[in-house]
């Protein structure tokens, strides 16, 4: 028996319209009903293979989303040892404004800085953009590990690579899409690595 009875169904009546059609000479027309049926299995199919595309969709975009992340945590630790001084990833729309100010959510994008005063704020005079990043797709946030509340606090290293904090950075896609989060798990010594089944998004199953 098919594990899926529904398109086996779809699929016996598409051959069934088929094979009518091969029967027929090229002086002969189709029937109304016989378009209307044609139109009603393709309407069929498009309603079950959409919602399956956008589902493959948003689960690699979550995907891309957490490697970007993590990528940019990475970058934090590594440019923290390499200059030995802090260096702070933070919430930023800069790829937007143009302006280096640590502000609003993940959500909107991101900055790596070195950040001597280990403070929000990039000094002109002594701190340094390292990397800038662009927001997330428009429903994505970064919440907690409880997916209560979307984060906006500074994630900052030390130039021993450490961090001194445990952290959980969860990516939620938006609730209409119910996905599994992914969650990005920082150590108390700073090592980062990404996790399923980590948390749990406002809507996700």
């Amino acid at each position: 028996m098919t594990a899926c009875p529904h398109l086996a169904m779809l699929h016996r009546a598409w051959r069934c319209v088929v094979d009518r059609m091969s029967l027929r000479t090229p002086l002969n027309g189709f029937t109304l009903i016989e378009l209307m049926v044609v139109l009603v299995l393709l309407a069929l199919l498009l309603g079950l293979g959409v919602p399956s595309m956008q589902q493959l969709l948003h689960r690699n975009s979550l995907r891309a989303e957490a490697h970007r992340l993590l990528a940019a945590v990475n970058l934090t630790r590594s440019e923290a040892v390499m200059r030995n001084r802090p260096v702070s990833l933070c919430p930023s729309a800069m790829s937007v404004t143009g302006q280096p100010v640590c502000g609003g959510h993940y959500s909107d994008g991101w900055i790596v800085f070195s950040n001597s005063g280990r403070d929000r704020v990039v000094d002109p005079g002594s701190d340094e953009v390292l990397q800038v990043f662009a927001g997330m797709p428009p429903g994505y946030t970064l919440t907690n590990r409880s997916g209560s509340r979307e984060l906006s606090e500074l994630i900052s290293y030390l130039p021993d690579g450490s961090s001194r904090k445990n952290r959980t950075l969860l990516i939620c896609t938006p609730p209409a899409v119910a996905l599994a989060p992914l969650g990005i798990v920082i150590n108390i010594v700073g090592r980062p690595r990404l996790a399923q089944d980590w948390g749990q998004c406002a809507g996700a199953r």
